[in-house]
């Protein structure tokens, strides 16, 4: 782990590279919380669709989009790390998921969420 000092650089870096900053559209949100060791990154993002086919098309480029996002964040941030600290910032993955939920899914236009969750260890 790292000293007190590179947490609050990490803490700080975190609510820059993820935080509101990182999603001005306001369509998705990209949301990082950070507790002892563990980073956790959260993607989040609407989906508007009237059949199926056109839903699973669109799961799939969310699915790409997450992934590229928060690898790009990542990335991001372990630039900045370096720029601040001097240290090299490691992240290992612990685990990734994702998930959709229908929200609204009587009227023609039906809508739904796209999650991922994306959960590292600092090291």
């Amino acid at each position: 782990m790292k000293s007190f000092t590179s947490h609050d650089v990490l803490s700080t870096l975190l609510n820059t590279t993820f935080g509101r900053a990182s999603s001005p559209s306001g369509t998705v949100s990209v949301t990082a919380s950070f507790a002892g060791n563990t980073l956790t990154l959260k993607y989040k993002t609407v989906l508007h669709f009237a059949e199926e086919r056109s839903l699973q098309m669109q799961v799939d480029r969310a699915k790409q989009e997450s992934m590229d996002r928060l690898q790009a964040g990542m990335t991001q941030l372990k630039k900045d790390f370096k720029e601040l600290t001097g240290e090299t910032l490691k992240l290992k993955e612990l685990k990734s998921s994702d998930s959709m939920e229908l929200v609204s899914g009587l009227s023609h236009r039906k809508v739904a969420y796209y999650r991922r969750t994306h959960v590292l260890e600092v090291g």
